[in-house]
């Protein structure tokens, strides 16, 4: 699997026991996918009122907001996995956890290096800008072959984090964490990876749910898509504010 909101297998069995009723379009999804977007930046922007204030929020409690938003959005995804058709309701709670881990870590940065944050905002949206724009001329496709092998690399990725993750928690392989996680040639160079199998993940969903539209999905699927976009989106910011800092030290 790629993105866990997005997965094939899931789409086509809502598409096979859902006929009648409203269609899903590319507008749609478009549309609630900005309407989440701005729902994340608005309790991002709450959090950063009271740093612009010169109120200055204690450590642990960012670590708090970080652990937390972290933990729900982890779980609404589980949930949405199973329950795609209450994926509206899930994914505005989705993108208030998600406003409060990157508020919380945009803070962060910030503190240690000044504008880093804004710079890795600005290379998201030009990454997603760009990659729309591949994807619409038709340079990138999301063919099936391109497909399988963008979710096979996310989900290989995906195991060998969480096994690294597993594995540290016993004191093993803390120094293959420091070297990826660092920033050397090999720590840069993974996060180089991470980024562009993120931003090749985009395509992935611009194919999921224009393939949706063209099949004539349920209008809820619109949210599924918007959520799964969503989910895509986040994980290419932290990568790229990951990718910067390390060049910055």
């Amino acid at each position: 699997m790629s993105n866990p909101i997005l997965s094939e297998k899931r789409w086509n069995e809502e598409l096979e026991t859902t006929s009648g009723g409203d269609v899903m379009t590319v507008d749609g999804a478009a549309i609630k996918t900005s309407f989440l977007v701005l729902i994340m930046l608005a309790v991002i922007a709450g959090m950063w009122s009271q740093f612009w204030a010169g109120q200055a929020t204690p450590f642990q409690q960012l670590k708090g907001y970080a652990i937390g938003g972290g933990i729900g959005g982890l779980v609404l995804v589980l949930i949405g996995m199973f329950l795609p058709r209450f994926s509206a309701v899930l994914s505005i709670a989705y993108s208030i956890c998600q406003g409060l881990l990157l508020g919380a870590i945009t803070m962060i940065f910030e503190v240690a290096y000044p504008g880093l944050p804004l710079l890795a905002a600005t290379f998201t949206s030009g990454t997603l800008l760009g990659m729309l724009m591949l994807y619409k001329f038709g340079i990138i496709k999301a063919s099936s072959g391109f497909m399988r092998g963008v979710m096979g690399a996310t989900a290989g990725l995906a195991l060998g984090v969480g096994m690294l993750f597993l594995l540290n928690m016993f004191g093993i392989g803390t120094g293959m964490r420091a070297t990826l996680y660092g920033n050397g040639p090999i720590g840069i160079g993974f996060s180089v990876f991470c980024v562009i199998l993120a931003a090749l993940n985009l395509v992935v969903d611009f194919g999921m749910i224009e393939e949706g539209a063209r099949r004539r999905a349920p209008k809820y699927m619109e949210w599924v898509g918007a959520f799964g976009l969503m989910v895509t989106l986040v994980w290419l910011y932290i990568e790229i504010l990951r990718l910067l800092a390390k060049l910055r030290r």
